[in-house]
């Protein structure tokens, strides 16, 4: 049953996140929306904080087809919430776990990640939280960038921010042990989140979450490429996907940009693509099933 929360009705709680509940609602319009709030028991910490910095670069963030669309924000009954538009999908994470039942197209996805990631950068914010969670993809496989929480102003050169935020995962070393880092912290974080799309496991992945760490932290420790796993993925974009979370950040890509001009060549694709809409067809023609 609907219950009133200011002047939207929430119909269901679609989504959890550490320190937010985002509903699906409609405003007084009948428009259909997803409002997202903080937790009750978020509110006593520093997530207010962190939600306040978070909707300010959101709101102040030029719009892009693959960032989700922020709308407004306000307070109601004293809790601090934003509208946002509804995505009619799944975030990342959810889909893989149902081995890519909704993902028509895997390239296209990917460049759609990197898409949404370059803008990001391009107006001068790091993420420093990708992760599948914070991909959403649409039944036709639109993908948008949410959750801001943790951004922060792009530095000119590597720096030491004062608290370590993050998921663990999908950090780089050097943000792991609080040394001074820069865009390719977000590089790393997307070439993780690749390689699990594609293969269906982290790639320093270990019996438990202690070792998976150790591996991480540990310039010596292997990983298998991609197509190891996937013998579906061209052994160039498997490359690609590796030189992302290379060790050392200097040996990862410099940019998004140029990341993205790669995966772009790699995977065949002249243009970046706009937002599809049903009626598109495919950009790409590689499926790379997993």
């Amino acid at each position: 049953m609907a219950k009133r929360f200011g002047k939207y009705l929430l119909h269901e709680c679609v989504a959890q996140g550490g320190i937010t509940e985002i509903w699906l609602a409609t405003d007084q319009f009948d428009n259909v929306v997803a409002v997202r709030l903080l937790k009750p028991s978020s509110r006593g910490s520093s997530a207010p904080k962190l939600f306040k910095a978070g909707l300010k670069a959101h709101q102040a963030l030029s719009p892009h087809p693959n960032i989700i669309r922020y709308i407004n924000h306000g307070k109601a009954g004293g809790v601090p919430f934003m509208v946002l538009e509804f995505i009619q999908g799944s975030d990342l994470k959810m889909l893989m776990s149902r081995h890519h039942d909704h993902i028509d197209n895997m390239a296209d996805v990917l460049i759609q990640m990197a898409d949404g990631l370059n803008h990001l950068h391009d107006r001068g914010w790091l993420h420093l939280d990708y992760k599948p969670e914070n991909i959403m993809v649409s039944l036709n496989s639109h993908v948008s960038l949410l959750d801001f929480d943790t951004i922060q102003k792009l530095p000119r050169k590597p720096k030491k921010f004062p608290k370590i935020t993050g998921t663990p995962a999908y950090m780089p070393p050097e943000h792991l042990q609080g040394h001074p880092i820069d865009l390719r912290a977000d590089i790393y974080s997307w070439g993780v989140t690749a390689y699990e799309l594609l293969t269906h496991r982290k790639p320093f992945a270990g019996r438990n979450p202690d070792q998976s760490l150790r591996n991480q932290l540990n310039e010596k420790h292997h990983v298998k490429p991609v197509h190891h796993y996937n013998p579906d993925v061209p052994v160039a974009l498997s490359a690609l996907i590796q030189k992302c979370f290379a060790y050392h950040p200097e040996r990862r890509f410099p940019s998004l940009t140029i990341l993205n001009a790669k995966l772009h060549k790699v995977l065949g694709v002249q243009n970046v693509p706009h937002a599809p809409t049903s009626l598109d067809k495919p950009m790409v023609q590689p499926s790379f099933a997993g």
